[in-house]
């Protein structure tokens, strides 16, 4: 595992599974209150653990030290995409609109994240943004 020292850990090393359980609450409240402020405006996040869900939508859930928010698109667009790319086929019309779709989306939630006062990242391994607990306004 590579670790990325741009964005420190926001936690020391937790001394006992009363820090650990400290540190996952402030995710879970942090998760919460991104989840509250996107159906603010107008997102229906998909359901916590539920990530999967083959109708896509918006995904917020933890991971590791931070929120991470992305854009899942249906399994219908998203398997024909995937199978046209792995044939080479990428200048097909539904691999155009799969990768136009999560790019529009991910640079909306980018933008709407920031505009709440969430300092939200880019993920490093490509779509998606995370945010760290006590990086917001």
């Amino acid at each position: 595992m590579t670790i990325n020292h741009q964005y420190p850990h926001p936690y020391p090393e937790p001394k006992n599974n009363a820090e650990r359980a400290a540190n996952r609450a402030e995710l879970e409240a942090l998760a919460a209150d991104v989840r509250f402020d996107l159906a603010s405006a107008g997102f229906t996040a998909v359901a916590p653990g539920h990530e999967d869900d083959p109708d896509g939508g918006l995904l917020v859930f933890l991971y590791e030290d931070h929120v991470a928010v992305s854009w899942g698109v249906h399994d219908r667009l998203c398997e024909a995409a995937i199978d046209l790319q792995g044939a080479g086929r990428q200048g097909e019309d539904v691999v155009v609109r799969y990768d136009t779709t999560r790019a529009a989306m991910h640079l909306a939630l980018g933008s709407i994240l920031n505009s709440f006062g969430y300092h939200a990242r880019p993920h490093a391994l490509g779509f998606g943004h995370i945010i760290r607990p006590g990086t917001q306004e």
